[in-house]
């Protein structure tokens, strides 16, 4: 008991807040904290005067626009983490020539992340973005960043697949590795954590980086990935946590 309660308070003051800015509230503990802070970056974001799109075309350019207009809360660290003006740096994918399609599930998720050099993702992770988190993978997620450390900003989340209802009406998760991607590159990540072969095979990687194994790493078109295993398995297999964590903190050194 005396571990939550520390666990709860610690993410009340500087961690809450870097939680925030990053758009991670799905990661507080308690979901009326959450709502709390969703509720006070409406506000903020109303006072700050965004702009709505008039054509679709600009959508992309825009999420990452609104993002970098919304004020934000007095740093506590020392350092300014480098994703900061990532943000506004970002252009949109259909200004280089891409013909990847947005759907708009897609765009709107882009518009709740803010930009980071370590991008994690894991297959459920839409549905612990879009719907109920669940507790235990929140509290494993928690853990991690809480024992790295890094200053705000180094960590973001975008989903390898987003929920999707197909023709039957049957409800699921659907991938999209082109989307995936570009994201990334709109988020400027410049380190992928894959948690989970689901997570892997969905992003359409070559045959040579679908044979990785947990705990392994290898540089891909400029972006260090990183395979992990899935957070369930870490879950059920807590005696390698500190395996993981000694592992995370070599491999991440250089982008905090």
């Amino acid at each position: 008991m005396l571990v939550a309660v520390a666990v709860v308070n610690a993410f009340r003051t500087p961690t809450l807040h870097a939680l925030k800015r990053a758009g991670l509230e799905y990661l507080l503990l308690d979901e009326a904290q959450a709502q709390e802070f969703r509720n006070g970056t409406r506000e903020a974001a109303s006072d700050a005067g965004r702009h709505k799109p008039d054509a679709e075309a600009q959508a992309i350019r825009n999420t990452v626009r609104e993002s970098a207009r919304q004020p934000a809360a007095p740093d506590v660290r020392p350092r300014i983490a480098p994703a900061s003006e990532a943000a506004r740096t970002a252009h949109d994918p259909a200004q280089d020539g891409r013909e990847t399609v947005w759907p708009a599930v897609w765009r709107e998720r882009l518009k709740k992340t803010r930009s980071a050099p370590v991008i994690w993702t894991y297959w459920e992770l839409g549905a612990d973005l879009c719907g109920a988190p669940d507790p235990k993978r929140r509290e494993l997620l928690q853990a991690l960043l809480q024992y790295l450390a890094h200053p705000p900003g180094t960590h973001g989340f975008w989903p390898a697949a987003l929920p999707h209802r197909d023709e039957q009406g049957e409800h699921g998760l659907k991938a999209n590795a082109p989307v995936f991607w570009e994201g990334v590159r709109l988020l400027q990540g410049r380190a992928v954590v894959i948690m989970g072969e689901p997570s892997l095979r969905a992003l359409a990687l070559p045959d040579r980086l679908l044979a990785m194994h947990p705990f392994q790493q290898v540089r891909h078109q400029g972006r260090l990935l990183i395979v992990l295993p899935a957070p369930d398995t870490l879950i059920q297999e807590d005696r390698r946590m500190q395996a993981l964590r000694e592992f995370l903190r070599q491999a991440l050194t250089p982008f905090a």
